[in-house]
């Protein structure tokens, strides 16, 4: 064995312990499941070859312990046609929420050009990038939105 591949090996081992890339090894909750489901038919439908693979990932987004789920649709695959869950304005963005027992509420859905997470005074925040259209700009143009992620909502903020 080469010292690279040793290198490699030991690295993987340590990200293993560090949970990274464990964002996908979780089975999706049945109401998430479902969603990518119908994004798969809905491709299918069209006469696409669908791809949901890099859809969900999982992270603690409102900062209550739990791991909550991202669907960005923007990276589902639909080869052949038009990703059907995206628009000229955008590609839907699902969060859902641990409700702290057995079940991830939806708590977002919208249709985004770009989104990031981050902190404001502590507090987890999401900020949204869209089309003009929901700010009544042109589609062209892009509306700023900021959202506040508590326990179990998502509160915009202005």
């Amino acid at each position: 064995m080469t010292p690279a591949f040793l290198l490699r090996l030991a690295l993987l081992s340590v990200l293993g312990c560090l949970g990274v890339g464990s964002a996908h090894a979780a089975e999706p909750p049945d109401n998430v499941a479902q969603a990518i489901a119908d994004a798969v038919q809905s491709c299918k439908d069209m006469d696409g070859k669908p791809n949901a693979d890099a859809v969900l990932s999982t992270q603690d987004l409102n900062g209550d312990g739990g791991a909550d789920w991202i669907a960005d649709y923007k990276k589902f695959k639909c080869d052949g046609v038009p990703n059907p869950l995206c628009t000229a304005g955008g590609c839907t963005l699902q969060l859902y929420f641990w409700d702290g027992e057995t079940a991830w509420d939806l708590v977002f859905e919208d249709l985004v050009q770009s989104y990031k997470f981050g902190k404001n005074g502590g507090k987890p925040m999401m900020y949204v990038t869209t089309s003009g259209d929901p700010c009544n700009k042109p589609t062209n143009e892009t509306c700023h939105y900021t959202y506040r992620l508590d326990k179990d909502t998502v509160v915009p903020v202005q």
